[in-house]
């Protein structure tokens, strides 16, 4: 999940509300009433609902609540009548939210990720594949210390690093495990792959705005804000091609991690489209509910906005085998890609 107060490491300004000395059941109205009022300032779905009929249903759901508690089920039908399947609130240990997903994949189709998924545990991992040929899983993650994404970015590096990616003709990234977590180092581990410039852009439509990622050096940026470093890159053949793999549970973050590669020259996507989490959220707090919600959307380096999900270059559907990889659908289809074939 891309979050910006949370997980992305924007680190904007937390909105907070004083506490009054309020009833119980204030609160609750206070809660409710500021969580509307965000969402029609800020909501990127915002000019796509009802705001009368959304506004009565919340009010009418969460008019007898007695305190907060009994009003986070009214919350969790503002994002569902929004439309907002990737936003939530926490509160004292509970999550409200829209619950639906958007991942349908068929489980005999896809039996070789839900294997893989239900063994648990990825790590990134590292292949040669054949002479000049590498490999590089990058799975999701969860950092939530302070310098945690800086070791995860320099483990990324480190993993590439010895792959020797100075002597490749061509390079896998596999995101097809990759269900989200933090972009950041996800990016920047891979960093001396991509192109200078900018690499994706967060498109905020209703504060027409945008703000740009981009990587400088052995830093990520988000516009002119390092968001963080690794020591080194190592030193890549210029004329190498990428592939990055995708799949049906590429989601959030590893979304973001394919998009920073859509139109660079020397780089294809393979693989299914991916998940469908391609907005990011911004956070603030409310009588200690945290509110994350939908306020902008991501764009590739060309300026193509990607509201639903992201295709691949090259769709082969299904096809994978994490056991054989001579009898995976699309490692041999990024290979062949590769190989000029």
């Amino acid at each position: 999940m891309k979050i910006k107060l949370l997980l992305l490491t924007f680190f904007i300004p937390l909105f907070s509300f004083s506490q009054q000395s309020l009833t119980s059941a204030d609160s609750a109205r206070k809660v409710i009433d500021t969580a509307l009022a965000y969402a029609k300032k800020s909501s990127i779905y915002r000019d796509k609902v009802d705001w009368k009929n959304l506004t009565d249903s919340v009010k009418i759901k969460s008019k007898d609540a007695a305190n907060i508690n009994a009003a986070m089920p009214a919350v969790a039908l503002m994002y569902k009548m929004l439309g907002d399947f990737h936003g939530m609130a926490l509160y004292q240990g509970k999550t409200y939210k829209w619950a639906t997903t958007k991942v349908k994949a068929d489980k005999e189709k896809y039996k070789e990720l839900f294997a893989k998924f239900k063994r648990g545990n990825t790590q990134i991992e590292t292949r040669v594949l054949e002479n000049g040929y590498g490999y590089l899983l990058i799975p999701g993650n969860n950092p939530t210390r302070q310098g945690e994404i800086q070791l995860i970015a320099a483990q990324i590096q480190d993993s590439l690093t010895k792959l020797n990616p100075a002597k490749l003709k061509g390079v896998i990234i596999d995101l097809r495990l990759n269900t989200g977590g933090n972009m950041w180092p996800m990016i920047l581990g891979v960093g001396n792959l991509v192109s200078a410039g900018k690499l994706g852009t967060f498109v905020y439509p209703v504060a027409s705005m945008n703000e740009s990622w981009s990587v400088k050096d052995t830093s990520i940026y988000s516009d002119a804000n390092k968001v963080c470093s690794v020591k080194a890159f190592s030193k890549v053949n210029p004329k190498i091609k990428i592939v990055v793999l995708t799949s049906p549970y590429t989601a959030s973050s590893g979304e973001a991690t394919a998009i920073t590669f859509k139109g660079q020259k020397n780089a294809r996507i393979v693989g299914d489209v991916s998940a469908g989490y391609t907005i990011a959220n911004e956070g603030f707090s409310c009588y200690g509910v945290q509110f994350i919600m939908a306020t902008s959307v991501e764009a590739d380096r060309t300026g193509k906005v990607y509201y639903e999900n992201v295709p691949p270059d090259q769709e082969v559907i299904a096809g994978d085998n994490f056991n054989d990889f001579s009898k995976d659908a699309k490692i041999i289809a990024a290979l062949r890609w590769m190989k000029g074939k």
